[in-house]
């Protein structure tokens, strides 16, 4: 475990010194009860939930400070598309302005430094991709923010080439996963498919199992790549009939193939005593074919990955039972999460009220507000052990993929870096957890798994050996 010792400028006075937590000195008098101080603090353990959680926990409970405004920001960027029916994320975008609010208004930025966004934001135009990409490497920011983004080949070689720090949101293709110099703490199709389809056979043993994907460029990547692959060697294994699952394609934004897709859910399922359906789409696709299930008959189970959770789908009839993939804890049941999970939630809470985000609250959401999160707590460590966030961002780089026990923000699991795949190196997170709700107004219960992550990590090695990309 590393030493952290964050040494703030002496109006901050937030941080770590070992394992205790500076306070400021207006907190202290002799007189004063700090019993309520001392209730909210200590539920973060780096020793657990990786490196970074208690110097977040340390800043929070310092107390609110502003960054100071007449020092140089720290430049962070983020290209995300939006507005076009195919796919548009706007929720990425707003969960990572939101981060930025709150870094600047209460966690008093890199030691005293504010962050400025820059966000390059395009519709379905591989140019403007990749201006978005050139306007990004010329401006040398501290940190960039990879959102989703459907021209993501197009773009690596220019932001790598840069020499920039990386983070993604979502990775969905092949050179998401295995580009040298770029990261991801949060798993996207590598984390989401690989599970899924081991949980479908495996867990729920589905004697019929379907896979709804996006029919885009990167959820033709991902269902090739991290579902059909997988569930080829479970087939390969004898865990499932190679006749028993099938790959049913969704037009993106186009409700137009609905009855089609779902005709064909319901012809291939014809006789099974187990059939289940898993969603790797996004969120209106869900709740357009969800619906379209429940009013044709459909009787089996359904799965869904993470980017079908939204209030949206939530509060849809048919998303009673679904079972919806999440790799950082039961959804919305502070009765069930740590003491950490509690502070954590609320704390984000605050800072999504504090921004006002146009868009539902989502999991893309959540994410790209916690990677925000989680690039300052790198930064802050990194500066601590004396490197140089402005003139060496190598160094920063490999300070990230250093990471063996690595805390992304809102976790209470750690992540390692250092032991990727060749097939899957940028991707640190390769866990996930299926949770059933039980419909509007109700709540998420655990499923099979109970409050256990599945590691898909042995799936993914045994696959690149026994079914390597082509």
């Amino acid at each position: 475990i590393f030493f952290y010792p964050h040494t703030p400028q002496p109006q901050l006075l937030s941080g770590l010194v070992g394992s205790e937590m500076c306070i400021r000195d207006s907190d202290h008098s002799d007189d004063e009860d700090h019993s309520d101080d001392e209730a909210s603090a200590g539920t973060a353990d780096d020793s657990t939930m990786g490196d970074g959680a208690e110097l977040w926990e340390s800043i929070v409970d310092a107390g609110e400070v502003a960054a100071d405004e007449s020092l140089e920001p720290i430049l962070i960027t983020l290209v995300n598309i939006e507005g076009t029916p195919v796919g548009s994320f706007p929720e990425i975008r707003e969960g990572a302005e939101a981060a930025v609010q709150t870094i600047n208004e209460t966690m008093g930025g890199l030691n005293g430094r504010p962050f400025e966004l820059d966000s390059c934001v395009h519709g379905l135009d591989p140019n403007e991709a990749t201006a978005c990409a050139n306007e990004i490497a010329d401006a040398q920011p501290n940190l960039h923010i990879q959102g989703i983004d459907f021209f993501n080949p197009l773009l690596w070689p220019t932001l790598v080439g840069a020499g920039l720090p990386v983070l993604q949101t979502v990775p969905i293709f092949i050179e998401d996963f295995d580009t040298e110099g770029i990261l991801s703490t949060e798993g996207g199709c590598v984390s989401s498919f690989p599970t899924a389809m081991e949980y479908g056979v495996e867990v729920l043993e589905a004697d019929k199992y379907v896979i709804i994907y996006s029919d885009t460029a990167p959820g033709l990547v991902c269902y090739d790549d991290t579902e059909r692959r997988m569930i080829q060697q479970l087939t390969d294994e004898g865990k499932i009939g190679q006749d028993d699952w099938v790959g049913i394609p969704d037009a993106s934004g186009d409700p137009t193939d609905n009855d089609a897709v779902v005709q064909q859910v319901l012809d291939f399922i014809e006789g099974s005593s187990n059939p289940w359906v898993y969603f790797g789409i996004q969120a209106s696709d869900c709740n357009e074919i969800l619906s379209a299930l429940a009013a044709n008959g459909y009787p089996g189970g359904i799965v869904a990955s993470g980017s079908c959770r939204d209030d949206s789908v939530l509060s849809n009839p048919a998303s009673a039972g679904v079972h919806f993939g999440s790799n950082l804890g039961i959804t919305d049941r502070p009765d069930l999460w740590s003491d950490y999970k509690i502070k954590y939630t609320a704390w984000r809470d605050a800072s999504f009220d504090r921004y006002g985000p146009t868009v539902p609250d989502s999991a893309f959401l959540e994410t790209a507000h916690d990677v925000v999160i989680t690039g300052l707590l790198q930064m802050i460590m990194f500066t601590d052990m004396g490197g140089d966030i402005d003139n060496d961002p190598a160094g920063f780089i490999d300070f990230l993929a250093a990471q063996s026990n690595m805390h992304r923000a809102g976790s209470e699991t750690s992540l390692n870096c250092t032991n990727n795949s060749d097939e899957f190196v940028s991707v640190c997170a390769k866990d996930m957890n299926y949770y059933i709700w039980d419909g509007p107004g109700g709540q998420f219960e655990y499923g099979p798994l109970g409050p256990n992550n599945l590691d898909a990590a042995e799936l993914i090695l045994r696959a690149a050996e026994g079914n390597p990309r082509q």
